[in-house]
């Protein structure tokens, strides 16, 4: 492949051309992650999406090595975004539309049309078919009526559109393709770990040690909510799952969580240790994350207006900056309502 085309699908890496290149490299996902050279697209898939998340990506194609590990790095990070949630899978497409709508701006007409034609945006120079429009203009025709059909020229089945107007599109159509799903069963440990930072990042995290026992005053005020819910034996079961999620996302030891939840008068060892398993994903391999805090509203479970947007950002902000209490006093305390 030619240096020019290259750097072409270093700036556009959505392009089946870019899918075919990456196949004729003869690679496996395994052989990739280990190559002296380019395993190193996993660092730039990583940075990729976090950037792209805070809408300052840009491609990064300097040189031919540069625009190779750039075109894996695309691969690599829409694995990473969607094993790292619905979230990030999001702002990592707005993200990749946003730096395809720029650079379109400096392409040539024939880079133009290069992309759009793979997008399927184009019949010819001014026309598109009407499905296509209608899927990819509905976000726009929501906020201002000339994208809607009913104003548009409508002939023979396709739909008149100008330069800008196919810009905004096809960021539209990138955005649609990142998001494509990926079978997430078979990815590597390290891309799992990779994820669960991004994750991490999301939420204002950083990855931290396993915690081993509660600081019951670190605990934020809906959780201690939810633990006097259940307590009286009133606590419903969606409360009960974000409890779990909370303490599972912590790295709180299960046997820990089970003394949380044996102050119940329902409590099953057997049943709530089963059900745990699949929250923290030993059991089915996916493990759930606790909600923010927006959402815990949402279910009418916020019990006071904490100055963070997740209960694990409460619960690290507190149990950094909290008096420490003496080692006799800490043991006796028990979990608060």
């Amino acid at each position: 492949m030619a240096s020019d085309d290259i750097l072409f699908l270093a700036r556009y890496p959505f392009l089946r051309g870019s899918r075919d290149y990456v196949a004729s490299m003869g690679l496996s996902f395994s052989e990739l992650l280990v190559h002296p050279v380019y395993s190193t697209s996993l660092r730039y898939g990583r940075e990729r999406v976090i950037e792209c998340m805070a809408s300052k990506f840009k491609p990064v194609y300097d040189s031919e090595l540069s625009a190779k590990l750039t075109v894996l790095s695309y691969p690599l990070a829409r694995m990473l975004a969607q094993a790292a949630g619905p979230l990030a899978a999001q702002r990592h497409a707005d993200g990749e539309a946003d730096a395809t709508y720029a650079m379109l701006e400096a392409e040539s007409p024939s880079g133009v049309k290069a992309v759009t034609d793979d997008l399927g945006l184009a019949v010819d120079e001014d026309r598109m078919p009407v499905l296509r429009y209608v899927r990819l203009a509905a976000q726009a025709a929501r906020k201002n009526p000339r994208w809607k059909l009913v104003n548009r020229t409508v002939d023979k089945g396709l739909v008149g559109v100008d330069g800008e107007e196919r810009k905004l599109l096809v960021r539209e159509a990138v955005r649609e393709r990142v998001l494509e799903p990926i079978d997430l069963r078979k990815i590597p440990e390290e891309v799992k770990r990779e994820a669960a930072a991004i994750k991490a990042s999301l939420i204002g995290l950083r990855p931290q040690a396993r915690v081993e026992s509660l600081e019951d005053d670190a605990v934020p005020p809906c959780m201690k909510g939810i633990v006097a819910a259940m307590e009286a034996g009133a606590a419903s079961h969606n409360a009960m799952f974000i409890l779990a999620t909370f303490l599972a996302n912590l790295g709180l030891p299960q046997e820990e969580m089970l003394k949380v939840f044996s102050r119940s008068p329902k409590y099953d060892e057997e049943k709530t240790t089963y059900q745990l398993g699949f929250i923290t994903g030993e059991r089915g391999g996916t493990e759930y994350t606790c909600p923010t805090c927006e959402t815990i509203k949402g279910h009418g479970l916020c019990k006071a207006d904490c100055p963070v947007k997740h209960p694990l950002q409460y619960y690290r902000m507190k149990a950094r900056t909290k008096p420490k209490v003496k080692e006799e006093s800490a043991r006796n305390k028990r979990f608060p309502k």
